[in-house]
């Protein structure tokens, strides 16, 4: 044998005991760092599960109170059903406080004898009372971590089994460098694995075992790569709820140093993010909002100590701050079962100021912000008690506006809204501080007087009222006109307890109305009886239209000079079935306050143009007639295409039809009355102001009228032959009417004297019982034939 081949096989069998002694210590303890490698992994994978798990059931419990506390179910499936999204979770319970279960999610009852099971009590606190809810039970399963085990541990097998040839190659082939180099590459790889940093696969290509090993080792690290990436989308997921829910959320661990928070908690307390960090100690946070006021003006250290005490205890606690801002922050405090605690802040600002405003709206009016009957009736009662405590007077007066009704039909709602907002200002404007304004509904407004010593007080309370609601309302640049009625109940007097005060001087409004409006009176019991008759006028009227009580009479209208017919007015009488003839004066009123003017006017317009038309197309040829229009009437929207159906069903001739107006129903709002006005004569209405003089008249506003003529009233022809200022007033009312091209027409004529004395000073025509009283149509036209000696009457017709 040469030399050189025992130095040949000398280095052979160095290799070979060099590989018998390695390779079962390199085996040893590749199997040794398997089994640590395989149960290190286990535990962090399983403490990772576990973790996870007791995360979700902390979180979903605290979310799940609400829906627990009020039982609603869509809302715990729905969180319920998002939990089993979990590949890890399996199913999921919910139980009631008696363990009754009512939602359930993933596999049956009978599947889970293998699965692992946590549940976390569920607990709703209401005023500081923590109320135990149910129970939430989330069932999970080791499978998938045993799987990524396994997986682990067969590619750990072969990448061990791979490093032991590897390692008994490179003893044989110690020399050969395109085996350290691979090596080193795959050596430098696991040791960036086994620190947590994933390293891009080992770039080898070759089709021998070592590539075979390259192979799997890369396969191995983009298995984790994925487990990674997963863990980190999870953990993404998870940092994107936290900073994109409404409630600002923070964690503190046992030593209460911060260890989560999101976003809305910084904005919510606007705390500074250099302070805001993982670590910092709750101290720090309470020392710098307590130096900056958040807290008062308390000790900071005291404070310190005490929230740190709370923050400390093992019970969960709601509370409501409000911060220096005015913001309302409610704190919900939870503690975590291994120490610290979890807080939510959530900004209850708005849900606090509507429910201001609820409570402001529950004994307010909307309309006038003034209180209303609710709260007006427990004023009062107050009020009640504290005057017989100490022996003083209280009054209600009951305000009301006169024909608010007729305005607010006329202009709108809108317009009517903004008079009573006006009112009640007005009110408030002239009241005491210690005294109440409330509206009650509609035009109806109530004050209640404190501490009154004697009933001038309340008296010139009352024309206070009356004074400042006579003024106009400017109303978007429409003036308008009203008056007020006011009742007055006296305590003790006139009631012992709130409702009996108020009806009564309901009672007392209305029986001011009665007596002409604008006025105040006091309330009297005998007004009981008024209340009640007005009731049962405003219901036999109701039947009366319905069922055809009603008849027109007819006032026959004079030439003054030639004592000829010329024509008539209609006007209204009642016959009813157990009280007999009612007239006008009785029920007009009370048609007007309950709302049948219009339809009661409507009736006797279209009655006395039917008849009319009868009597010119028969026996009285050129017949007018003459009708009077209420306030209500004048003020309806639909007067002038109503009054245009029947013109068109009677076939009147134009100057046929006048209508009757006063002089308030013109002034109230001139501007309209005048484009009414127009539009009627437009229908060829003749259009005469009744009671002339007895308004507020404006010359002004007249020559702008379409007026044909005007009505002298009877209160200044009774005494024409004897008073001289009646005199001079119908002498200055005929001139007028002359030289602004009217007829003057004179009311109430009853004596020769007054007739001669009219014709005397020129006046046109006359109306009076010296001629006849108001007649039934058939009298009517008996009268006026037999007054032209049996023959068709001539009805004279002035040029």
């Amino acid at each position: 044998m040469s030399r050189g081949s025992y130095g040949f096989l000398q280095r052979k069998s160095l290799s070979s005991r060099l590989l018998f002694i390695a390779l079962p210590l390199v085996s040893l303890f590749s199997l040794a760092l398997f089994v640590v490698f395989g149960y290190v992994s286990y535990t962090v994978l399983r403490d990772d599960l576990t973790e996870k798990i007791e995360q979700t059931a902390d979180i979903n419990a605290r979310v799940l109170a609400t829906p627990f506390w009020y039982l609603d179910v869509d809302n715990i499936e729905s969180a319920l059903n998002a939990m089993s999204r979990d590949r890890d979770i399996v199913a999921v319970l919910a139980l009631g406080a008696d363990g009754t279960e009512f939602a359930h999610t993933g596999v049956s009852q009978s599947e889970l004898n293998d699965t692992l099971r946590l549940s976390r009590r569920v607990f709703f606190e209401r005023n500081n009372v923590r109320h135990d809810v149910g129970e939430l039970v989330i069932y999970f399963t080791e499978a998938r971590v045993q799987d990524l085990l396994f997986r682990r541990m067969v590619i750990d097998m072969i990448l061990f089994g791979l490093l032991i040839a590897v390692v008994a190659a490179s003893l044989l082939i110690a020399n050969k460098r395109s085996i350290k180099e691979p090596l080193n590459r795959l050596l430098h790889s696991i040791r960036m694995t086994k620190h947590g940093r994933l390293r891009r696969p080992v770039e080898w290509n070759s089709s021998d075992e070592l590539g075979l090993l390259i192979r799997e080792y890369n396969e191995m690290v983009t298995l984790q790569g994925q487990a990674q990436e997963e863990a980190q989308r999870k953990q993404a997921l998870l940092e994107a709820t936290l900073h994109n829910i409404g409630q600002g959320i923070c964690l503190f661990d046992q030593d209460l140093n911060l260890m989560v928070w999101n976003e809305r908690y910084i904005e919510l307390l606007n705390l500074p993010r250099d302070l805001v960090k993982e670590g910092t100690p709750l101290s720090d946070i309470l020392r710098y909002n307590a130096e900056r006021g958040e807290y008062g003006d308390v000790s900071i250290q005291a404070l310190i100590s005490d929230r740190v005490a709370i923050a400390r205890r093992r019970e969960p606690y709601r509370m409501e701050r409000t911060r220096p801002n005015g913001r309302v922050v409610q704190v919900d405090h939870n503690p975590m079962p291994g120490g610290g605690y979890v807080a939510t802040y959530t900004d209850i600002t708005e849900r606090k100021q509507t429910e201001a405003r609820m409570r402001h709206l529950a004994v307010h009016d909307v309309l006038t912000s003034l209180p209303n009957r609710t709260l007006f009736l427990d004023r009062l009662r107050q009020a009640l008690l504290s005057a017989r405590r100490f022996q003083r007077g209280v009054t209600v007066l009951f305000v009301d506006l006169d024909r608010f009704k007729d305005i607010n039909d006329h202009f709108g709602h809108d317009v009517g809204d903004l008079m009573i907002q006006e009112m009640g200002q007005r009110l408030s404007r002239i009241i005491r501080d210690s005294d109440t304004a409330a509206r009650l509904g509609g035009d109806e407004f109530a004050i209640i007087q404190t501490d009154v010593q004697n009933i001038e007080d309340t008296i010139a309370l009352a024309q206070r009222i009356i004074d400042e609601l006579s003024l106009p309302f400017d109303c978007r640049g429409i003036r308008l006109h009203s008056t007020a009625s006011v009742g007055i109940t006296l305590f003790p007097e006139d009631g012992e307890n709130p409702e009996q005060l108020v009806k009564n001087a309901d009672m007392a409004m209305y029986a001011a109305k009665a007596e002409g409006r604008n006025n105040y009176r006091f309330f009297l019991p005998s007004m009981h009886e008024r209340v009640k008759e007005r009731k049962t006028i405003e219901e036999d009227l109701r039947n009366a239209l319905e069922y055809d009580q009603l008849e027109l009479y007819y006032q026959p209208k004079i030439d003054c000079r030639t004592e000829r017919v010329v024509g008539a007015e209609a006007l209204v009488r009642w016959h009813h079935p157990d009280r007999g003839l009612i007239l006008p004066g009785e029920f007009i009123s009370v048609a007007e306050e309950c709302g049948l003017i219009n339809r009661l006017g409507a009736w006797v317009m279209n009655k006395a143009c039917q008849q009319t038309q009868i009597w010119r197309e028969t026996t009285l040829p050129g017949l007018r007639i003459a009708v009077n229009l209420s306030p209500a009437q004048f003020q309806d929207a639909e007067l002038v295409s109503s009054v245009t159906k029947i013109m068109d069903q009677t076939r009147l001739p134009d100057g046929t039809l006048e209508l009757e107006i006063t002089e308030s129903i013109l002034m109230n709002n001139p501007e309209k009355a005048v484009s009414t006005l127009n539009e009627l004569k437009a229908l060829g209405v003749r259009i005469a102001i009744d009671d002339f003089g007895t308004g507020y008249s404006s010359l002004n506003y007249l020559k702008r009228f379409p007026v044909s003529s005007i009505k002298i009233d009877r209160s200044f022809v009774n005494d024409i032959h004897v008073d001289m200022d009646d005199k001079a007033i119908v002498d200055a009312v005929i001139g007028l009417g002359h030289s602004l091209n009217l007829e003057v027409v004179a009311e109430g004529v009853e004596e020769v004297e007054q007739h001669e004395y009219l014709r005397d000073k020129g006046c046109d025509f006359i109306q009076g019982f010296l001629f006849a009283k108001p007649l039934p149509a058939a009298t009517f036209e008996s009268w006026v034939l037999e007054r032209q000696g049996g023959q068709p009457a001539r009805v004279a017709v002035k040029s």
